[in-house]
């Protein structure tokens, strides 16, 4: 999967902003590339949690994925992750802490498996 530079660093100067709480948002795009974050009113950030609510959630075929911090040095998928990746495309993103760089972001499947993101310039 390729996302673009800009939106790589969106997302982990966002999860820097916000850390110790946990950063979540939306990924568009399409099968090949994550070309933008979309951030859902009324989402909260808390410590070792967040929530999209999902009554905000547009109607949009361009959605395929989230992206969500974890504030340890973890990028591992939790239950909750799993189950929340399964509703929400096919692309999803988890950054750990430090948020510094592409080796702080892990991509998965909406089953959980990891897949190869790389940057595209």
């Amino acid at each position: 999967m390729l996302i673009k530079r800009n939106v790589l660093g969106f997302i982990l100067g966002a999860s820097r902003e916000i850390h110790p709480k946990e950063f979540t948002g939306l990924l568009r795009g399409n099968s090949e590339i994550i070309e933008e974050t979309l951030l859902i009113p009324g989402s909260i950030f808390g410590e070792n949690f967040a929530t999209i609510r999902s009554d905000m959630k547009p109607i949009d075929p361009s959605i395929i994925g989230s992206v969500h911090s974890h504030p340890g040095n973890s990028f591992t998928p939790s239950k909750a992750d799993l189950r929340f990746f399964n509703k929400t495309g096919f692309a999803h993103l988890i950054l750990k802490y430090p948020y510094k760089g592409i080796e702080d972001v892990a991509a998965y499947d909406n089953a959980g498996n990891r897949i190869e993101l790389i940057i595209k310039e």
